[in-house]
C-alpha cells in the first residue's frame, strides 16, 4: 500500500507541477500579448503625430491629388498640328507668331481661326485677339454682325457687343422694320431699351392692330411697364 501511495503521490505532484508549469507559459503569454498591444498602440499615436506635423508643414495642391482631372484636360486639350495650322492662319491674318499656350488660350475663349476669318469678312479688318475673345464672351457670331450690317447698321466691335449683352438680335430688328419702324426709331439704345424691357415684335404689331397706328417705342416700353 505504502509503494501505491508513493507512486500515487509522484504522479500528482507530476500532475500539479505540470499544471503549475502550463500557468506560467499562460501568464508569460499574457505578458508577451500585453506587450505587443503596448507596442502597438505606442506605434500608432507615434504614426498619427507624424502625420499631423507633416499636413502643418506642408500645403498639397487639391489638383495634384486629382490626377483624372489633369488627364480630362490633356485629352481636351488640341492636338500640335491643329495649332501650327491655326497659327499660320492667325499669322496670315496679322496677328504675328503666336506661341501655342497663346494659342490654346484663344480656343479655350472660342476663338478661333475661322471665327477670327469671319469677323474680319463683315468689314472689322482691325479686331485685335482681345476684341474677339470680348465678342465671343457676349454670343456675338459673325452671322449677326453680317445680318446687321446688311440691315444697314454700321456698328463697333463695342456696339456688337452691347447689342448681344442686351439681348438684341438681328431677326427682332428685322422684324420691327417689317412692321414700319425706321433706323431711327431702331437706333441700338431704342433697340436695348426694348429687349431689355421684354418687347417682341409680336408684341408691337398686336398693339398696332388694337390701336390701329403704330406705336412709338416709347409707348410700347411704357405699355411693358403698365402690364408688368
Amino acid at each position: 500500500m505504502s509503494t501505491k501511495f508513493k507512486n500515487l503521490r509522484n504522479n500528482l505532484e507530476d500532475i500539479e507541477e505540470g499544471q503549475f508549469g502550463l500557468r506560467n507559459d499562460s501568464s508569460s503569454e499574457q505578458a508577451r500579448s500585453s506587450s505587443k498591444i503596448s507596442s502597438y498602440v505606442l506605434l500608432f499615436a507615434f504614426l498619427i503625430s507624424l502625420l499631423f506635423y507633416a499636413g502643418t508643414k506642408i500645403n498639397f495642391s487639391m489638383s495634384d491629388l486629382n490626377p483624372i482631372e489633369n488627364i480630362v484636360q490633356e485629352l481636351s486639350q488640341p492636338n500640335e498640328d491643329l495649332l501650327n495650322r491655326m497659327g499660320a492662319w492667325m499669322t496670315e491674318m496679322g496677328y504675328g507668331e503666336l506661341t501655342h499656350e497663346e494659342l490654346i488660350a484663344l480656343r479655350n475663349e472660342g476663338v478661333t481661326a475661322t471665327y477670327t476669318s469671319q469677323i474680319r469678312e463683315v468689314g472689322y479688318t482691325e479686331v485685335t485677339t482681345e476684341q474677339l475673345v470680348a465678342l465671343q464672351n457676349a454670343d456675338v457670331s459673325a452671322t449677326f454682325a453680317r445680318m446687321m450690317k446688311e440691315l444697314g447698321y454700321e456698328l463697333s466691335i463695342q456696339d456688337l457687343i452691347d447689342l448681344r449683352n442686351n439681348n438684341v438680335t438681328a431677326f427682332f430688328t428685322s422684324n420691327m422694320m417689317d412692321l414700319g419702324y425706321t433706323m431711327d426709331e431702331l437706333t441700338k439704345e431704342n433697340l436695348m431699351r426694348m429687349r431689355n424691357i421684354g418687347v417682341t415684335h409680336q408684341l408691337a404689331e398686336r398693339r398696332m392692330n388694337e390701336a390701329g397706328s403704330k406705336l412709338t417705342v416709347d409707348e410700347l416700353i411704357r405699355y411693358m411697364i403698365s402690364n408688368q
